[in-house]
């Protein structure tokens, strides 16, 4: 059997096809297509996360080396910005593909799936891993302030509290996240900017500095370099998140283009801000507490009214940290699953974007490191991966080095030995055994993904999760507005409330007690955007689908629609109105509509509700159109304002009707009177009808005497090219019979002369001579009667065929009659057309056994099928050219008591109107003279009526016709 394989070119990225997962093929890409609902602003909030977290690592470097921070900020700076920019361009190459860096890294290394996959999923479970810190974080910072005022912390409950709370609001939708997080960033990143701004310039010119450069550099090995660049990857490497956001902004170029702001950003923001925190936060007892470091640089530049301000810097990075993670890691493993890298159940999304399975392993995930607990553990064992991937990617680029969408090169392959060097040198810094855990944490993640997509089973399975989002309701609210305003007023009840109470309690006690207000108000904001996510997307989104909806109609409906105010003048129209009014949509708008109709009255209020008006076109030509018009209303019931009154009129060409409806009326007038006329003639002329009975009756005898004739030559057609193929295919054998006959008639007379030429005892080498010839000779007479009865096998078939009568029924071998009529048809349609060439594909099913039928009839059905399929897989041949191989494809298949036979070419296809009409006498898509229309209907007569079978065609116009015949081994009633 043979196999159609195509290859596609590589032409760029961006014309890669997306390669199956070889375990569970997606095949419904088009349910898992993120929607494109952020705009270029809430995707673009994502890409600040990075700046607005650097203090949280900077401390500890600080802490650990001094003022030589700056030469673990200033070449991960430049690596960051070369990255972003590198990553926006290979973004314009992937315009529909999420998770960013990590994906990209996949992607290019196709040709390594293995090593793909390994570097994404250690990039994400360095996300991942952030979440439970942050979490941490922050239930330290309110450990501190309560322990301070003599209160107990629930640690445990604040550290599962803080790593539930961005999923709660991730599972309403994605714009829920997006919303929060911009509505967090730019505040957050706004402060930073002024303080590491303002700090520069204050260390810069101001009599109070204490120099912009320190006197003193502590020592700084390599080692140290290596092993806090390692730690600190996370800050400079990735502030490309607004890449894995691609895929759902309604402007992928716009968020694009953000990544070269965030590049700039790096800077003012991250490299400023860590000199000014270097110079400024420089007292021992600090350490490494980000609380204290920020609060001690910002009260020398801004007084000491500002640790509600950084505890506002420290809740705020926290919560962006927490927002984007859980944001961005299930669209890493999302666009590894559409990839084929892991599990299809990842890439399985709502309509409103939310990722269920892969948020549960985040999930999953995030609780596990949580209970760990040991956050520099944590951090060094996922940066492994990080950093692994981070190589890879550079790698990657220096291996397409040729392709557009690749920058610097060579800078690439620096990166990746710089990369290579931190990870060994840094990563064993920090420890053997976490370097090793690190580099092991991915596969392990692998081999679980392995294990899950082997379960077939309900949630690990892509079909659950379908139809729990196709069954999902929308959440609509009946009365929307009244349930926003009680969960608007409740939300507001309870911060104020909660705030009083706390603020009373807290403030009086200390400074403390304002700095857990802020945590509590922040989080409280948090939460409260969070259950207006969940109350209001869900009408937000069913709002939006009604009025695209709505709009859509608008714009395909046929009729005309016209908007006009309370004068009646359009305001608005659809593109039908053009077409009907025949004038443009510009010249439409601001023009009366009973100037255009001057049947309609001066005001639109007169105006019946339905009505018929007359329409003289510029042409001269008329139309006569129906006019239904709306009740008064407004666009906002709450004015009175008579400014704001329209109406729509719907507008329908209704010519055609009417014309049509004058042509039956008269129709029907016509048609009564002949009737009355026909009735009078019938009266008084009885024999006139019966004699054109008796006409009626000649001229169906006449009919069925054609239709005998034109089956006489359907048969004799067929004949004809039958007879020609069985021509050529006898001419080989015949050829073969006489050519053998000359040579054993010269063999004959050899051995009767060198008889007659020994009178005395044979030698040995004569008898031996003589021994060959009588061989030769035998093994031909072998072949002249092989060749011979193959001879006789084609005449007979031919005479079989050539008969107009209906044969006996028998038991019959289906495989071989149906094989020797493919051959046949196929050097029939060679006789006629030399050029004729098709390649044939059978696959008989040997346990078919014996079928009793009538063999000359099945054998006229086999051949008219196969023929109207080699012809039409020979013309659409004559019409591609050389592009195109015509094929026949012949099987039949063992149904028990039935044997189907499948006939399938590779020819244009029917249409719908064609296939309800082939099975009809006289009906043929042929040219005049090569075909008469009653093959198939003759091929249906035997099947379905004589045998009691199915003949059945399936087809798809420019790819194919089936036809599929149904035969019952043995019918009953019917003799043998």
């Amino acid at each position: 059997m043979a196999t159609d394989i195509r290859h596609q070119p590589e032409n760029g990225y961006h014309s890669e096809p997306t390669q199956p997962y070889p375990r569970d093929n997606l095949k419904r890409r088009s349910l898992m297509r993120l929607p494109r609902s952020l705009s270029a602003v809430e995707t673009s909030g994502f890409g600040l996360t990075g700046h607005a977290n650097w203090f949280t690592i900077a401390t500890a470097i600080q802490a650990a080396i001094g003022p030589s921070a700056i030469f673990v900020w200033l070449p991960g700076i430049l690596m960051g910005i070369m990255l972003n920019l590198q990553v926006k361009r290979i973004g314009e190459y992937f315009p529909d593909m999420a998770g960013g860096t990590p994906n990209y890294t996949a992607r290019m290394l196709k040709n390594y799936p293995g090593l793909g996959s390994y570097a994404a999923i250690g990039y994400f479970l360095s996300w991942v891993s952030t979440l439970p810190i942050s979490a941490i974080v922050l239930t330290q910072l309110i450990k501190v302030n309560l322990n301070s005022l003599g209160f107990s912390c629930p640690e445990t409950l604040l550290n599962i509290t803080f790593t539930l709370l961005p999923f709660i609001l991730t599972f309403s939708g994605t714009r829920a996240l997006s919303i929060l997080h911009a509505f967090f960033v730019l505040p957050t990143v706004g402060v930073l900017s002024v303080f590491s701004i303002h700090g520069l310039i204050w260390l810069a010119f101001s009599p109070n500095s204490p120099g912009f450069f320190p006197t003193i550099w502590p020592e700084f090995t390599f080692i140290d370099w290596a092993k806090w660049f390692y730690f600190a990857t996370y800050i400079f490497y990735c502030c490309d998140s607004a890449a894995s956001f691609v895929a759902d902004s309604r402007n992928p170029t716009k968020t694009l283009q953000f990544l070269k702001i965030s590049a700039l950003g790096m800077l003012p923001v991250i490299l400023g801000g860590s000199w000014v925190l270097m110079r400024l936060a420089t007292a021992p007892d600090l350490k490494d507490d980000v609380f204290l470091n920020v609060l001690a640089a910002c009260q020398v530049l801004w007084g000491p009214w500002v640790p509600t301000l950084v505890t506002f810097l420290v809740v705020a990075s926290c919560l962006l940290s927490c927002a984007t993670i859980v944001s961005n890691c299930p669209r890493m493993l999302y666009q590894l699953a559409v990839d084929g890298h892991i599990s299809p159940t990842f890439a399985v999304v709502s309509r409103r974007g939310v990722f269920g399975f892969a948020l549960a392993l985040v999930l999953v995930l995030s609780l596990i490191c949580l209970a760990w607990g040991n956050v520099p553990r944590l951090v060094a064992i996922t940066n492994v991966g990080l950093v692994v991937c981070l190589m890879m990617f550079h790698l990657s680029l220096w291996l397409r080095r040729d392709k557009p969408e690749v920058r610097w090169p060579g800078w690439s392959l620096g990166f990746f030995v710089v990369d290579a060097v931190v990870l060994v040198v840094g990563g064993l810094a920090w420890g053997w055994q976490d370097f090793i855990i690190g580099l092991f944490f991915p596969l392990a993640v692998l081999a679980v993904d392995a294990g899950m997509s082997r379960i077939a089973f309900a949630p690990f399975h892509p079909s659950w999760w379908i139809r729990r989002y196709r069954n999902s309701s929308q959440g609509k609210i009946p009365d929307f507005v009244a349930s926003q305003v009680v969960v608007l007023i409740l939300l507001i009840v309870s911060a104020v409330a909660i705030g009083w109470i706390f603020g009373f309690k807290l403030y009086a006690n200390s400074s403390v007690g304002l700095n857990l207000l802020v945590v509590l108000l922040v989080t409280v904001a948090f939460i409260g955007v969070a259950v207006a996510c969940w109350t209001s997307l869900p009408q937000v989104f069913s709002m939006d689908e009604a009025r695209e909806g709505a709009e859509q109609l608008f714009t395909i409906a046929l009729d005309a629609i016209v908007v006009l105010d309370e004068n009646g003048v359009i305001r608005q129209t659809n593109p039908a109105a053009e077409s009907i009014f025949g004038i443009d949509a510009t010249r439409l708008i601001g023009s009366y509509l009973n100037k255009l109709l001057p049947g309609l009255a001066a005001q639109p209020e007169q105006w019946l509700s339905r009505s018929e008006q007359n329409l003289n076109l510029p042409n001269g030509d008329s139309r006569i159109l129906e006019v239904a018009i709306s009740d008064r209303f407004s666009q906002d019931a709450s004015v009175s304002n008579q400014d704001l009154q329209e109406y729509v009129a719907i507008v329908r060409d209704i010519t055609d009707r009417k014309q049509a409806q004058e042509a039956l009326q008269k129709a029907n007038e016509e048609l009564e009177i002949k009737v009355e006329e026909r009735t009078s003639e019938l009266t008084h002329s009885v024999e006139q009808l019966q004699n054109e009975i008796e006409e009626r009756q000649r001229i169906e005898e006449n009919l069925r005497a054609m239709q005998n004739q034109i089956i006489v030559q359907e048969k004799l057609a067929s004949l004809g090219s039958l007879t020609a193929g069985i021509a050529h295919e006898i001419r080989n054998p015949l050829n073969f019979v006489n050519n053998f006959s000359e040579v054993s008639a010269e063999l004959t007379e050899e051995i009767l002369q060198e008889i007659e030429n020994q009178t005395e005892r044979l030698e040995p080498e004569t008898s031996e001579y003589i021994a060959e010839l009588l061989t030769d000779l035998k093994a031909n007479l072998q072949k002249i009667n092989q060749h011979g009865q193959r001879a006789d096998r084609i005449v007979g078939n031919m005479l079989l065929h050539s008969r107009g009568e209906s044969g006996h029924w028998e038991a019959t071998d289906i495989n071989s009659l149906l094989e020797e009529y493919v051959n046949l048809a196929y050097h029939g349609m060679r006789a006629k057309e030399a050029s004729f060439k098709i390649i044939i594909k059978s696959g008989y099913d040997n346990d078919i056994g014996k079928v009793e039928v009538v063999p000359q009839d099945i054998s006229r059905v086999f051949l008219n099928i196969i023929n109207n399929a080699c012809y039409a897989a020979h013309q659409k041949k004559q019409e591609m050219g050389e592009d195109f191989s015509p094929q026949l494809d012949v099987r039949t298949r063992n149904l028990g008591s039935a044997v189907e036979i499948r006939i399938r070419d590779n020819g244009p296809g029917m249409t719908p109107d064609v296939l309800d009409k082939i099975f009809n006498p006289f009906f043929t898509t042929k040219p005049a003279g090569e075909g008469t229309g009653l093959g198939l209907s003759m091929s249906h007569d035997i099947i379905v009526q004589q045998h009691r079978g199915e003949l059945k065609v399936e087809t798809e116009v420019g790819s194919y016709t089936e036809f599929i015949i149904t035969l019952q081994k043995k019918i009953a009633g019917v003799k043998e």
